[in-house]
C-alpha cells in the first residue's frame, strides 16, 4: 500500500482527517511537528498556518514537502469554504508537478459546480459564511487556485465524484491532491480496512472537562447555549483583557473546581489582533489546565493548536470520535482533547461532546 502524508493548515482539520482515517485504520500518526519520522501507513500532520502570513505558509509547505520521501502520496486537506492560503498552497504544488483540487464537502452541503463553489445552494461569493474573514470570498475556485494547466479543478457534486479522482491518479503518487475531508475521506475508501480500537470510559467514572469556544460563528454561540442548558457554566473573559494578559482565571478555576466549564471570549477586538489573542487565551487555558485533571474540548483550529502548543503537546494520537468532525484524541499525559473546526455540528454538538468525555448521558448536568 502506497503510503500516505495529509498536510492539514489547522489542527482541528488535521484532527478531522484523524478521524476519517480511525475508522478504517489505526495504523496513523498525528504530528503537531512535522513529517520526519513517520512510520505508520497515513500520516497526518497540522502545518498550523491558517493565521501566519501568506510567505510564512508557502515556505512552511514547502519545507514539509521537501520532507516527504519519494513515492509518497500527498494530500493536502484546505478550508471546505477556501478561507486560509489555498492560493499560495497551490501555487507551491504547482511548481512542483501535478496538482488536483476536488475543492468542497457535499455531505457539508459543500459542493462544486461549473467551478463555482455552492454552500446550501447558495454561490459562496453569495453567502455570509465569509463574514468574519478580512477579503471578499472568491466567485469561483480558478479566481482562487490560478489558470495553470497543471492543475485540475473538477466538479465535485457528490462522494462519486470524489471516488473518481481518487481512482484516476491511483496509478501517479506524485499527483498531489487537494481538498476538504471529503476528498480525505475518499483515499481513505481505498484503504484495506483494519479494526480500529475505540476510546472507551467507565460507566460509572465522570471528568471534568472544559470546553473552550475560540470561534465566532454564530452556530457556535447557538451550541454555548445548549450546553449551558445542560447547566455547565459559561465563563466570559474580555479579549482586550487577554490579550494585554491580564485576564483573571479565578472565575474558571471556581467554575471547574464544582465541575466543568465553558470558556468563551467577550468584547470588541481589532481583527487584525485575533493571531495575537489566539496566542494568549492558548495560554491562559494552560495556567488554568496544567496540572488539573480535566480533559478539555476546543473549537477552532486555531483556538486547538494554541491550546496544545501552550500545554506543551507535541503528538495526539486518536482515540475515538464523537460525531463528524469532533475527533478524540488522548495526549501524551493521559488528558483527551476533542477538536472540532468551528463551523461543524448542530445545535447539540457541544453537549454530545461535553457528555462523552465527562461519561455523562447527553443532557445531564454535570456539576457536582
Amino acid at each position: 500500500m502506497t503510503r500516505t502524508v495529509v498536510l492539514a493548515d489547522d489542527l482541528s482539520g488535521a484532527a478531522e482527517v484523524a478521524g476519517i482515517v480511525f475508522e478504517r485504520t489505526t495504523d496513523l500518526e498525528l504530528s503537531l511537528s512535522g513529517v520526519d519520522g513517520f512510520t505508520a501507513a497515513v500520516g497526518i500532520v497540522d502545518l498550523d498556518t491558517r493565521s501566519r502570513s501568506a510567505a510564512e505558509a508557502g515556505a512552511r509547505l514547502s519545507d514539509a514537502l521537501d520532507a516527504v520521501p519519494a513515492g509518497t502520496r500527498v494530500v493536502v486537506k484546505i478550508d471546505s469554504l477556501l478561507r486560509g492560503h489555498v492560493a499560495t498552497t497551490v501555487d507551491v504544488l504547482a511548481r512542483r508537478g501535478r496538482v488536483v483540487v476536488a475543492a468542497g464537502h457535499p455531505g457539508l452541503g459543500r459542493i462544486v459546480r461549473n467551478g463555482v463553489l455552492y454552500v446550501n445552494d447558495v454561490p459562496l461569493h453569495r453567502s455570509s459564511v465569509w463574514n468574519a474573514e478580512p477579503g471578499l470570498p472568491p466567485a469561483s475556485v480558478r479566481d482562487v487556485v490560478g489558470t495553470a494547466p497543471s492543475v485540475a479543478v473538477p466538479d465535485v457534486t457528490g462522494d462519486r465524484d470524489l471516488d473518481d479522482v481518487v481512482a484516476s491518479v491511483a496509478d501517479d503518487p506524485d499527483v498531489v491532491l487537494v481538498g476538504s475531508g471529503a476528498l480525505a475521506a475518499a483515499l481513505v475508501r481505498t484503504l484495506p480496512a483494519a479494526t480500529a480500537t475505540r476510546d472507551t470510559h467507565p460507566a460509572d467514572a465522570t471528568r471534568d472537562v472544559l470546553t473552550v469556544v475560540g470561534t465566532a460563528s454564530v452556530g457556535a454561540r447557538d451550541q454555548v447555549a445548549r450546553l449551558a442548558e445542560d447547566g455547565v457554566p459559561v465563563v466570559s473573559v474580555d479579549a482586550a483583557a487577554v490579550l494585554a494578559g491580564r485576564a483573571s482565571t479565578a472565575e474558571l478555576e471556581g467554575a471547574l473546581a464544582r465541575g466543568s466549564a465553558v470558556l468563551t471570549v467577550s468584547g470588541p477586538l481589532d481583527p487584525s489582533a485575533s493571531g495575537r489573542l489566539v496566542v494568549a487565551l492558548g495560554h491562559l487555558v494552560a495556567r488554568v489546565a496544567v496540572g488539573r485533571a480535566v480533559d478539555l474540548t476546543l473549537t477552532g483550529g486555531e483556538t486547538a493548536r494554541a491550546v496544545v502548543d501552550a500545554l506543551g503537546i507535541t503528538t495526539l494520537r486518536p482515540v475515538g470520535q464523537v460525531h463528524y468532525g469532533a475527533v478524540v484524541l488522548r495526549a501524551p499525559d493521559g488528558r483527551r482533547i476533542v477538536t472540532r473546526p468551528g463551523s461543524f455540528g448542530d445545535r447539540h454538538s457541544l453537549s454530545a461532546i461535553h457528555a462523552h468525555l465527562a461519561g455523562l448521558p447527553v443532557g445531564t448536568v454535570s456539576q457536582s
